[in-house]
Formats: structure tokens, C-alpha cells, sequence
């Protein structure tokens, strides 16, 4: 017998970098000391004091079994008091919010809760992939909006309701501040959507993990704009916020009926977060000065970046994430492969992700940028934006 994988899966085994993981292989080979601003993967350690939470919480917790599958009341609580204080909304943690191992798994296993086969799902034509992957092993339809400069990397309306006119769109997809583009998404933007949502009963999927990673604009959450969150479920994450991307941890907030089904769902799937986990998290959502000193850390590296990039001559957008977006000087794909040779005399070069690769549709705008992760240290950082400014003449 031969093992075969699904059809579906087999249509997602093709990987998207293999042809610039090949090439910062060779780069290797010949002894080059790649500088990594390709995986957004932050490298500054747990904020301390979700590690002690985590250390009492195991002890606390030893004997307490199987953890809540909607979480912890202690740690719903801390979470709305949270989205009290940063957002100035209520949500009941009782009925409207429900704990998640991050927001990856979440993403991805929303669509199994409300999409039946056949059923539309729009989502930006470039940005995360869990938002196209969940609705297919789903058995829903991706369908795309494109992100373009002359609109400041916000969809256009008027392309979401021709699509919305078609009928069996069930989820609306959007990420504001946005990966990989680095928008933020303001006021009319949320207020057309909602009422769009609301006329072809659409559910609106915001994915807000980004909302702490900031320059000067602050980011709100498309719950502030109506107090009627029926059609609207919001992703929250510590994992960029407080550095907790290994321990998985986060929460969804929305509408009571929306929370109600993907909360049956997930007792399908999982047996809960760990109480020590939460007990960590709970630790980082009360503290706002780590999550401050976060901030001023990456507005370091992306000033080395970007002055680094003004000096060469590349337009980029910075506005928010740990990301910066930046126009590419020739195709993305062959940019990235000559910038992780980019100091031949000093074995010295710098991985980028190419905007191709970060495609999840039909995206023909994708390949004209690059995004940078500013997730190496200050020192590497420093050095890169050097390098940039020695080596790259536009």
C-alpha cells in the first residue's frame, strides 16, 4: 500500500520559500553569516513576570485535571478588563470570550465552525495563511481582495460587495494593523464594513494580534464601532505582545452566539489551555510597561532599518507590526536571493521575505515589495542597516 496524503493537504505541501531556502543554503555553503529578518518570530524572551505566573500556576494547578474548555474565569476576566482598558469595550467573559492557544489555531479552526461546503470566505489576496488554509480543509471557496498602494493597503469596498452580491460569502477576513503591509485600518473603514457585513449577513473575522505593535497612530479593534457584535468575532494573541510565542496563548471576543458555536467546536478538538499557561498570561495582560518597553525596542531596529533604506533610495511603510514593507527594486524573489549575498567581502548577508511568497491568491502587486522582520538583535540590526547602506545603490 501506498500512503498518500488528502487531496487537500497535498495541495498545501507545496512550500512557497523552498526556492530562497535553497538559496540561503548555498549562501551558507560559501560561508556567509546570514543576518535573518525573514521569520517574524520575536527573539526577546517571555516577559519575566509570565514566568513566575507560570512557574505558581504549575504548582497551584497540579492537581486540577483537565483545564476549562473556554478558559479559566480568572483569565476571561483578565481579559476583559484588558479590552476595557485598551479598547473602552465590556465584553461578558462569561458568554463572550472564549481562550486559545494563540491565534493560529484559532484562525485556522473558525471556518469549521461557520462555513458549510461550497460557502465564500473573502480574505486579502496577500497576507496570512492560515486564513486560506482553514477555510479549505473547511471545504469553503477563498475568495480575494487585493491590498494596493493607491489605497493604503486598505481593501476596497466597492470589490468586497461585488463579491458579497454573489451571496454565500459566510466570512470576511481582514488584519488591521495589517501583516505584511503594516496598514492601520481607520474609522470609516470599520464603520463601511460593518454595515456591508450587516446587509449580506456576513460574519466579519478581525485578526488583531498586532494591535501593541505601534509608532504613533494607535490601533483600535473593529469592536469599538457598534455596540451589535452579532456578526463580528476579534482575535487577540500575547504572542507578539508579550513575547509568548512559546507558550500559545490567547483569546477570541464577540458576539455571545458567535463565541456559543466556535466554543462547541472547539470541544471537538482540544481539551482546553493549560491553567499554568493562563496563569501566565493573565500575569502579562495586567501589565502594560513590558509590553511599552516592547514598543520602544522595535522602534530602535526600525529606525536603523528605515533611515538605512531612505538612504538608498527604497520607499517602505512602517507604520506598525514588527514588519517594515518596502518597495522591491527588481523581483522579489531574485532581490532576496542577491540580499543574502549582499557583502561578498565580508561573508555577510541578510534575509528577506519576498512579497510573492507572501501570496495567498491572485495577487499580481505581491512581487514589487519585500517585507523585513525586526527580529534580530540590536546588534545584528545595526549591522544590517549598515551593510544596506554600503552595499545597495538604487
Amino acid at each position: 500500500m501506498q500512503v498518500k496524503p488528502s487531496e487537500r493537504l497535498n495541495g498545501f505541501m507545496t512550500y512557497a520559500f523552498a526556492e530562497v531556502d535553497k538559496a540561503k543554503e548555498e549562501a551558507k555553503l560559501n560561508g556567509f553569516r546570514v543576518l535573518d529578518f525573514g521569520v517574524g518570530d520575536p527573539t526577546e524572551p517571555l516577559y519575566e513576570n509570565a514566568i513566575k505566573g507560570l512557574q505558581s500556576g504549575a504548582e497551584r494547578h497540579k492537581s486540577s485535571g483537565y483545564p476549562s474548555y473556554i478558559g479559566m474565569k480568572e483569565f476571561r476576566n483578565a481579559a476583559s478588563e484588558w479590552m476595557h482598558r485598551r479598547f473602552n469595550v465590556s465584553p461578558d467573559p462569561n458568554s463572550q470570550i472564549t481562550s486559545t492557544a494563540g491565534s493560529k489555531e484559532a484562525v485556522f479552526h473558525l471556518p469549521f465552525t461557520f462555513v458549510n461546503q461550497g460557502d465564500n470566505v473573502l480574505m486579502p489576496s496577500i497576507g496570512y495563511p492560515p486564513y486560506k488554509a482553514g477555510t479549505v480543509f473547511a471545504g469553503g471557496i477563498p475568495r480575494f481582495y487585493q491590498l494596493k498602494e493607491e489605497n493604503g493597503f486598505l481593501p476596497d469596498l466597492n470589490e468586497i460587495e461585488s463579491i458579497l452580491r454573489e451571496g454565500r460569502t459566510k466570512l470576511i477576513w481582514i488584519n488591521y494593523p495589517n501583516n505584511p503591509t503594516t496598514a492601520i485600518a481607520g474609522d470609516s473603514f470599520f464603520s463601511e464594513l460593518i454595515y456591508l457585513s450587516e446587509k449580506y449577513d456576513a460574519i466579519i473575522a478581525s485578526d488583531e494580534a498586532y494591535t501593541e505593535m505601534y509608532t504613533n497612530k494607535i490601533p483600535r479593534s473593529i469592536l469599538e464601532y457598534t455596540d451589535d457584535w452579532n456578526n463580528i468575532i476579534a482575535f487577540q494573541s500575547l504572542s507578539k505582545r508579550s513575547n509568548a510565542t512559546g507558550i500559545r496563548v490567547g483569546f477570541v471576543v464577540g458576539g455571545k452566539e458567535l463565541i456559543n458555536y466556535y466554543r462547541k467546536f472547539r470541544t471537538q478538538i482540544d481539551s482546553g489551555i493549560p491553567n499554568a499557561i493562563q496563569e501566565a498570561a493573565i500575569s502579562a495582560l495586567n501589565d502594560e510597561e513590558h509590553v511599552r518597553k516592547m514598543r520602544d525596542a522595535y522602534d530602535k531596529k526600525r529606525k536603523l532599518i528605515t533611515s538605512a533604506l531612505d538612504e538608498v533610495g527604497i520607499k517602505y511603510w512602517a507604520d506598525s507590526t514588527f514588519y517594515i514593507w518596502a518597495r522591491s527594486p527588481s523581483s522579489s524573489i531574485s532581490f532576496a536571493k542577491s540580499m543574502l549575498m549582499l557583502d561578498n567581502s565580508a561573508k555577510i548577508g541578510i534575509n528577506i521575505t519576498p512579497g510573492g511568497m507572501l501570496a495567498l491568491g491572485n495577487a499580481p502587486n505581491a512581487d514589487n515589495y519585500f517585507r523585513l522582520a525586526l527580529v534580530p538583535s540590536l546588534e545584528d540590526t545595526e549591522l544590517a542597516s549598515r551593510l544596506i547602506k554600503e552595499n545597495l545603490n538604487m
